[in-house]
């Protein structure tokens, strides 16, 4: 085989790997909907998940496995929404009534951070 012939085949063959690629209809290609919880729980001062998804109204059960109080608390101001003191080892909840991103901390611990976004 030419050096020509050669080098002609290698540019053919990494054209052609590269075509067919992905048309968005594939199922790797698809997004998928973020899935709801209707749970924020709230362990080792950190808030699972920390990027959580919820529908509007609904009212999302927030337990505390620390022994230290917590809260699921709006950065905002005004709070959007607040859980109030959540004592260690106990649970609460929070109603998230407005679509929309937020972002949420702990009024004790404000370190600990999350985002819940509110879906209609």
């Amino acid at each position: 085989m030419t050096k020509g012939l050669l080098l002609g085949t290698i540019c053919a063959a990494m054209f052609l790997a590269g075509c067919g690629g992905d048309d968005g209809d594939s199922p790797s290609a698809m997004t998928t909907a973020a899935k709801t919880t209707d749970t924020i729980a709230i362990s080792n001062f950190l808030y699972d998940p920390d990027a959580a998804v919820v529908k509007a109204g609904e009212k999302i059960s927030v337990p505390n496995a620390d022994g230290a109080p917590h809260t699921l608390t709006d950065k905002a101001s005004p709070r959007a929404f607040d859980s109030g003191t959540i004592k260690g080892r106990q649970s609460g909840s929070v109603t998230f009534d407005k679509p929309g991103t937020y972002t949420l901390f702990c009024e004790f611990h404000p370190t600990m951070a999350g985002k819940v976004t509110v879906t209609r």
